[in-house]
């Protein structure tokens, strides 16, 4: 699979759809690579062997499905996939699908809003998912760091759960969906032997931020 593997690039790219759709999901995503990049890092430094440009770039646009407009489904997945897939960076296309479902192709219904999503749509997106069962690294820890930043920086889980749920709205699912990102924590925790929380500078300073 393909990725963007020039920084510059992916900027390019982010830009571009801040112009077509300006908002606080462009600071959101550099906030999420900058968040990838550290958690890299310390994976690197346990041993593994991880590009960090490819991560982070991903990173960057993991979300560049929003440059169609807002909404509160996992619609923009699907235009994000589109979009990079007709770039020909497929493993980014797949990875704007990925971040919006922590459990993979397991409870795919749990996924925010799905019953907003045309059908052909889903279709699509759960054909990415099938094809892409077991999530790598790269694509945990992007899920995960979409959870750990908002538009102002660094936040923690709980607090970044709690105010996309508030804005958003919940559903019968949500606490299973919040569930996989749990998962997810938890494993890369294990993997570099400490809390996620220790590798994001300030990120005590969202206590005291609003929460919407």
């Amino acid at each position: 699979m393909n990725y963007i593997e020039d920084r510059k690039h992916a900027l390019e790219i982010l830009e571009w759809g801040a112009k077509e759709n300006p908002g606080p999901w462009v600071n959101h995503s550099i906030n999420v690579a900058s968040a990838t990049e550290y958690i890299l890092k310390e994976l690197n430094n346990k041993g593994h062997n991880l590009n960090v440009d490819l991560g982070y770039n991903a990173a960057l646009v993991h979300d560049i499905g929003r440059y169609k407009g807002f909404t509160k489904s996992v619609i923009h997945s699907y235009d994000g996939y589109n979009y990079m897939s007709n770039l020909g960076f497929s493993g980014n296309a797949n990875i704007c699908v990925t971040h919006s479902f922590p459990q993979g192709n397991k409870n795919i219904e749990i996924a925010a809003e799905w019953s907003l999503v045309p059908d052909y749509m889903k279709h699509k997106l759960v054909e990415v998912l099938n094809n892409n069962q077991h999530y790598d690294l790269y694509n945990k820890v992007i899920t995960l760091c979409d959870a750990l930043a908002d538009s102002e920086g660094f936040t923690t889980l709980e607090k970044r759960l709690v105010s996309v749920g508030l804005r958003h709205g919940t559903t019968t699912y949500t606490s299973q969906h919040w569930g996989g990102y749990y998962l997810i924590k938890e494993e890369i925790e294990s993997l570099i032997d400490q809390s996620i929380y220790t590798l994001l500078p300030n990120v005590e300073d969202s206590i005291y931020t609003s929460i919407y």
